[in-house]
């Protein structure tokens, strides 16, 4: 009788121990990319929602009628309480600030707000142009201006002769 060679098939303890170096390596930085993606995400969620608070405010600010007679009386925004010099009126050097709550409108205070509003106006020496109002939100709403994790900010130029 012959003796049967009898090969045995696999992998060897070399070979198993390179592939899983190699998943482990694979791994490690597809969950270090998880952590950048997350904070992508997060980012972008709140630029999204600050771009639509300061659509919402635009129209309020656009909708806002002129005074009677004309370049008599400020006027204040009626969702945003956003005060509108008549033209004719100086620059403000100072931003009014308000902050916006989770649904998109004025929070009474910055504990209960996500976005801190300022808001710059800046009017015409003359009666005859418009008068130019920056829009800044930025979050945290705690958070100095300067100091914010994050802001989105727009120009809007109302004619209000």
């Amino acid at each position: 009788m012959k003796p049967r060679n009898y090969s045995i098939e696999g992998f060897s303890l070399v070979e198993v121990t390179l592939a899983l170096g190699v998943v482990v390596f694979c791994l490690v930085s597809v969950f270090g990319l998880l952590a950048v993606g997350v904070s992508s995400t997060t980012a972008s969620i709140d630029q999204t929602a600050a771009t639509n608070v300061l659509t919402a405010i635009a129209s309020d600010l656009e909708s806002t009628s002129n005074p009677s007679p004309r370049n008599s009386t400020s006027q204040t925004s009626p969702l945003y309480q956003i005060v509108i010099p008549p033209a004719g009126t100086a620059t403000s050097t100072t931003p009014a600030t308000s902050y916006i709550g989770e649904d998109g409108q004025l929070a009474a205070s910055a504990s209960g707000a996500r976005y801190q509003l300022n808001v710059w106006t800046t009017g015409s020496t003359t009666t005859q142009q418009e008068t130019l109002v920056r829009l800044v939100i930025s979050w945290p709403p705690q958070a100095a201006y300067a100091n914010a994790q994050g802001y989105v900010e727009t120009v809007i130029a109302l004619n209000r002769t």
